[in-house]
């Protein structure tokens, strides 16, 4: 994933998210799908593939993310260059998840709003 950003179009921070680095290093993998299997039992480090938002959709966490094909479809990097940031559906995703809050804050910063 050289030359791409290490960001999310949501404002996440791949090189912060446990499964970004599963997918570079597979002692990480190991130990995230071991943690995992507490609720998901067929758990594999396998699954854990993401080079990040910016690059092949099928090497993205999520390969349909609604926030990453926006953001494509409008020619921008990340929500935080939208005149419509934030939108409902930005803002739905937020939710109570406080690393998604995080994610909000930095883009909020960015755009200065």
């Amino acid at each position: 994933m050289p030359d791409q950003p290490l960001s999310a179009p949501c404002g996440l921070d791949c090189a912060a998210c446990d499964i970004f680095q599963a997918a570079q290093n597979p002692d990480v993998a190991t130990q995230l799908a071991e943690s995992w299997r507490s609720w998901e039992p067929n758990a594999q480090p396998e699954w854990f593939r993401c080079q990040g938002c910016h690059g092949e959709r099928s090497l993205r966490w999520c390969e349909d993310c609604h926030i990453a094909g926006c953001c494509e479809e409008k020619g921008i990097v990340d929500c935080s260059g939208c005149t419509n940031f934030p939108c409902q559906q930005y803002l739905d995703w937020v939710g109570p998840y406080p690393h998604h809050q995080a994610a909000f804050e930095r883009l909020k910063q960015q755009s200065g709003r």
